[in-house]
């Protein structure tokens, strides 16, 4: 009884591993089923990401060609005692052609830009006197252009005429120019004296004691608080005749640095027109007509200057502005027909600086005598 009772609860044991078998056989299956269809899966992505990179490969070497607009600037080259000209940028439009990716790295090195090229590089002469340079081989030699790749086939204009001076150098003293402001104690530049290098042909033209100026505007010094310390950064530059003389110059350094104190500022006005008036004793003026001739009975383009106040009474149309001619017994005696500004009616503290873009405040203008 008891042995049987063993094998009757043996049974079920003995079967046991059997079953377990089966399951194993087939999660086995379904797995290798499962690793199958992720291989799948991952090649399908490596041959869709291999024919993306090889798409990109190829659309990146496709020719094309393409125009891009930009400047040219010939500058002088590792010698300072150098002119070049002209000054000014020349405009050009170039087409490039190659591979989309050179060009496309040649339109991003260019597009729109200015690119110095010194003279005695990229193929372009460093002798003085007058050159015919042809840009299509100066730009393909330029070395931005030359590691993109890109081959350039035309350019317009297709060359460029330059001209290379020789330069002399001269030292020049520093002086501070302050318009109609005025300056209190002493004023401390820095630097005292620069180099100013200029055509070897004009170099006869500058006078033996040589003076650059250091120019503070009217606007700069409006900002300013009279009566206080101040110390600015100012360009340099030749006296405003000998500029018109010399025409090029090179200044070395550009800007100076100024101390100084501030002690009064004025501003400008530019006034379009103002009337001119005549004056004259009442007993001169009886029996007789006193014209101005057309032209002349406005005076065209006067600058003043003076306390801010008073400008701007004058901007309001609370103060007036005049410029009176008064004529006198010996002009009616002569009958004068042409007469200097004798007097302005202005605003307290103003002055007048030009007028038609002269620094004569007295012009004469026409006018005519008559009887009655």
């Amino acid at each position: 009884m008891s042995t049987h009772d063993h094998t009757e609860r043996g049974s079920p044991a003995e079967h046991h591993p059997r079953h377990h078998h089966r399951h194993q056989h087939k999660t086995h299956g379904a797995h290798h089923r499962q690793e199958s269809w992720r291989e799948r899966l991952l090649g399908y992505a490596t041959v869709t990401a291999t024919a993306a990179l090889i798409w990109v490969w190829a659309s990146g070497q496709t020719r094309q060609s393409i125009d891009v607009s930009f400047a040219v600037h010939f500058v002088p080259g590792s010698s300072a005692n150098q002119f070049v000209g002209p000054d000014q940028p020349l405009e050009v439009r170039v087409e490039f052609s190659g591979s989309k990716s050179a060009v496309d790295r040649a339109v991003d090195a260019l597009n729109g830009r200015t690119i110095d090229i010194p003279v005695g590089t990229c193929g372009v002469p460093n002798e003085s006197g007058g050159h015919d340079v042809v840009l299509r081989d100066v730009i393909a030699r330029l070395p931005l252009i030359s590691e993109t790749g890109a081959s350039v086939r035309t350019v317009q204009p297709a060359s460029a005429a330059i001209a290379i001076e020789a330069a002399v150098r001269r030292e020049a003293a520093v002086t501070a120019h302050f318009g109609n402001a005025r300056t209190a104690g002493e004023t401390v530049i820095d630097p005292k004296s620069v180099e100013v290098s200029i055509p070897a042909a004009l170099a006869e033209k500058l006078p033996s004691a040589l003076v650059v100026e250091a120019t503070l505007t009217a606007e700069v010094l409006a900002r300013l608080e009279p009566g206080r310390r101040h110390q600015l950064d100012a360009p340099l530059a030749l006296p405003a005749e000998l500029a018109a003389t010399i025409g090029r110059a090179r200044i070395e350094p550009a800007r100076a640095r100024v101390v100084f104190t501030l002690e009064s500022r004025e501003r400008t006005l530019h006034l379009k027109q103002v009337a001119v008036q005549i004056a004259a004793a009442t007993g001169e003026l009886s029996g007789r007509t006193v014209t101005l001739a057309r032209d002349d009975e406005f005076l065209r383009d006067v600058v003043l200057a003076g306390p801010e106040d008073s400008l701007r009474a004058i901007e309001r149309g609370e103060a007036k502005v005049l410029a009176i001619v008064h004529l006198a017994r010996e002009d009616f005696a002569r009958r004068a027909d042409r007469k200097e500004i004798t007097l302005w009616m202005l605003p307290p503290g103003v002055r007048v600086v030009s007028v038609h873009g002269a620094s004569d405040t007295a012009p004469s203008v026409g006018v005519s005598i008559s009887n009655n």
